[in-house]
């Protein structure tokens, strides 16, 4: 037989309780944890999609003030092309720009509406570059500036700082087919 005899019997028993009360109360904190970034992840997601509907209710009524206020509205294309072209003119009168030329570009449909392109080449004052785009930019129909060039206009007078500036606008506005 053996001569190996337990001095303590009842340390196995407790190290036994100890392990499953430990692994016991592990679990549980894992599981509030995970409850916890569960709840909080869902909170954010059910807050975007309130944000989402509150965005989409706002929108609806003014669905159909933006589709006026967008679009150029005129029997043909060429119509609103015209106006588009008059619009551009006095806002160049009204800013002190010199427009040399204006060319209408082709009319392209695009997304269920046409795209009116314009070219305009002219001669503005720098004092006065700022508040012309500023007028484009919140013009009503829209119009958006597809590309700008400046540079400095050919003058007689080669020592005077505040020579004007040369610029080439290439626009597009829309209209509703």
């Amino acid at each position: 037989m053996s001569n190996f005899t337990f001095h303590n019997p009842t340390l196995v028993r407790r190290f036994g309780t100890l392990l499953v009360v430990g692994t016991s109360i592990l679990l549980i904190v894992l599981t509030l944890v995970l409850t916890n970034i569960a709840r909080s992840k869902y909170a954010g997601i059910s807050d975007q999609l309130d944000a989402i509907a509150m965005a989409e209710r706002a929108a609806q009524p003014q669905a159909g003030a933006l589709m006026q206020n967008t679009f150029y509205v005129s029997e043909t294309p060429q119509l609103a092309q015209a106006q588009m072209q008059s619009d551009m003119q006095a806002l160049a009168d009204e800013y002190q720009v010199r427009l040399e030329v204006i060319r209408a570009d082709q009319v392209e449909p695009l997304n269920g509406s046409l795209r009116l392109a314009l070219t305009l080449n002219g001669v503005v004052q720098e004092n006065e570059l700022g508040s012309f785009m500023e007028s484009l930019a919140s013009h009503d129909p829209m119009i958006v500036v597809d590309s700008i060039s400046l540079r400095r206009a050919r003058s007689n007078n080669r020592n005077v700082d505040e020579r004007p500036l040369a610029i080439q606008l290439k626009l597009s506005g829309f209209a509703s087919q």
